[in-house]
């Protein structure tokens, strides 16, 4: 077991050089002056539905400082997204802050208003949420204002959102309405699938534009609201884009096994298997870095006509050069079959957001998904600071519950994912 273990831990320092992970590696940010003049330039524009808008195919979403957003902006980026709750209202600050002195026709801005459960707060609230929003953008008009995180079909018919829509559009306040969908809270209200949300509102006819996860790892779904979408000229948002797996994180938990008891023994020999297979990946590939596979998982995305635009986090100018480089780009048949043995070999390692399938045969009603959606954005964007989201409290009704269980949530799952032992390591990296 020792020699085993030697070998796994050599294999991740070779493949990854230290660095594997979901994470986009954060750089010391360079001057404005210098960089702007050398960073890459958006290739293509694509129509937003019948808004009519030719939105950049990537997107910036929550900007995270002014510099980097005007660098972007000069890169060709012309569609900016945010919501009121991201850093409770100050990013919507910071983009009216750099967007002030930037024609604002040029730009396609986006926020997001979060409403309670059920049928939503009053009309009233909405209109004054949407005004306060408007006016921390520092703009005459919001292009589009959208439902953040519909968790049901019965929030997709949310009259006082409607009727605060209609008002705020009269008004020319707002332009357009959409809606973000992340999956159903099933245990807090029932209310249908991701899909089923996403055709509701589809089929609400009222929405011009809808955002929501998609890619490589399990795309029947998403190809099928985007096709949908196509046929009713709705503009496409596509968040959750790059699915890429904790991997070294991973293996230095696995490597604790029992000595810090994060898995059971029972367990061990399975995910020994699942990560020798992940081995054997990295091997055929002669893969030293993430680069090749997080470029195509993009591509993936930007090859299927029916997408708008991706919602990418520019937290640094390499960051722009990254994403706004993948611009135009398509998915060639190397990359292709790259995305696919990797699929195969390494999904295990990720909850296919918005599914929750596995939610209902859970003993006490975790809410799976939701809760490895905050870890996603704990390992992808290092967001492992809590504060202001509901993980905590989430937690805080399960203690313990999932070092305990027999796994009921892994074997009830249709693509293999590690739910129990991912849910153990949330509950390590944010309690």
């Amino acid at each position: 077991m020792a020699h085993n273990k030697f070998d796994r831990r050599n294999f991740i320092r070779k493949t990854a050089a230290g660095t594997l992970g979901i994470g986009l590696t954060v750089h010391k940010a360079m001057s404005l002056s210098d960089q702007t003049d050398a960073l890459p330039k958006i290739k293509d524009y694509r129509r937003m539905g019948r808004t009519g808008a030719m939105v950049s195919d990537i997107g910036s979403g929550v900007p995270y400082s002014e510099s980097v957003l005007k660098a972007a902006i000069a890169s060709g980026v012309n569609f900016i997204e945010t919501a009121e709750s991201y850093d409770n209202g100050n990013n919507e600050s910071l983009i009216g802050n750099t967007i002030r002195k930037i024609e604002r026709e040029s730009l396609f801005v986006t926020t997001k208003i979060n409403t309670s459960l059920g049928i939503g707060a009053s009309q009233d609230d909405i209109y004054n949420r949407a005004e306060a929003s408007r006016k921390r953008l520092g703009t005459a008009y919001i292009d589009l204002y959208m439902m953040h995180q519909a968790q049901s079909i019965v929030k997709v018919g949310d009259k006082n959102f409607h009727k605060a829509c209609d008002k705020l559009k009269k008004e020319g306040k707002i332009r357009f309405r959409g809606l973000s969908c992340h999956g159903s809270l099933w245990w807090q209200e029932q209310g249908g699938s991701l899909e089923d949300i996403l055709m509701a509102a589809i089929d609400d006819g009222r929405y011009d534009v809808l955002f929501f996860p998609y890619n490589f790892l399990d795309p029947e779904m998403g190809e099928r609201v985007l096709k949908a979408c196509k046929s009713n000229d709705i503009g496409t948002m596509i968040m959750k884009s790059n699915p890429v797996g904790v991997y070294e994180e991973y293996e230095r938990i696995l490597n604790s096994g029992g000595e810090l008891g994060v898995f059971q023994r029972k367990d061990y020999e399975t995910k020994k298997v699942q990560m020798e297979k992940a081995r054997a990946f990295f091997s055929k590939y002669n893969m030293t870095s993430m680069d090749d596979l997080k470029k195509g998982a993009y591509r993936y995305i930007l090859s299927n006509e029916n997408v708008s635009t991706i919602c990418c986090r520019f937290r640094t100018f390499a960051d722009i050069g990254l994403f706004v480089g993948l611009s135009g780009e398509k998915l060639d048949s190397a990359s292709a079959e790259l995305l696919s043995d990797f699929r195969d070999s390494m999904g295990f390692l990720n909850c296919r957001i918005g599914c929750n399938s596995c939610e209902g045969s859970c003993p006490v009603h975790i809410p799976v998904g939701t809760i490895l959606r905050y870890y996603y954005y704990s390992q992808y964007y290092n967001e492992k600071n809590t504060t202001g989201n509901p993980y905590k409290e989430l937690m805080s009704q399960y203690p313990n519950r999932c070092a305990t269980c027999e796994g009921d949530c892994e074997k009830s799952c249709p693509h293999n994912v590690a739910a129990r032992s991912l849910l153990l390591d949330a509950q390590r990296i944010m309690s």
